[in-house]
């Protein structure tokens, strides 16, 4: 059987979903420095921009 990476796997999806689901940023699993990194990053800022109740 070959197995595939999902969407979910994705660092980008895992940063949304950490701070979706209420993570701190420092739960981010992957070393500094690091591309994966980078995109988890950008998404756990960007879902907090999505975010209906963080706005004013």
């Amino acid at each position: 059987m070959n197995e595939q990476a999902s969407a979910s796997d994705s660092p980008f999806i895992q940063g949304r979903n950490a701070r979706l689901y209420g993570k701190s940023v420092e739960s981010c699993p992957y070393p500094e420095g690091s591309q994966d990194r980078e995109a988890w990053l950008q998404a756990y800022e960007e879902a907090a921009a999505d975010d209906p109740e963080q706005k004013g």
